[in-house]
């Protein structure tokens, strides 16, 4: 079983991730919600494999501070994935993902809109 760490502070879109990845029982995926994501580092080790980062829920926050988690769970969890889930509409956090991924600090993206099955299928990828 894969276990898939939801890194968000949208409780709602970590919460139906969740359910619609329990709903593909034949993809042996285990989802655990990480709503704060100031915690995730501490967290990681016992939360898995690979990891949902939502880009957008550092709005408010220092703009480096998604690179700087990517960074320490890179180092935490180094055989660890990172799939980064980038908002469609930001140019900014569109371009620091790319820089991130050039770094070696998250394996691949996926913007808000792609269609469930895509996501499913890059987390099956990773």
């Amino acid at each position: 079983m894969k276990k898939i760490g939801l890194i968000s502070t949208y409780k709602l879109l970590a919460q139906s991730l969740a359910e619609v990845i329990k709903n593909y029982p034949d993809l042996e995926f285990e989802p655990c919600l990480l709503i704060n994501p100031r915690q995730v580092i501490l967290d990681a080790e016992i939360q898995g494999i690979v990891a949902i980062i939502d880009m957008d829920w550092s709005a408010g926050e220092e703009p480096k501070t998604v690179w700087y988690l990517c960074e320490m769970l890179r180092k935490k969890i180094p055989y660890g994935k990172l799939l980064l889930l980038v908002p469609q509409n930001n140019p900014s956090l569109q371009d620091m993902a790319m820089r991130i991924m050039k770094n070696k600090n998250a394996d691949d993206y996926v913007f808000f809109d792609v269609s469930l099955d895509y996501l499913l299928a890059k987390l099956l990828a990773l």
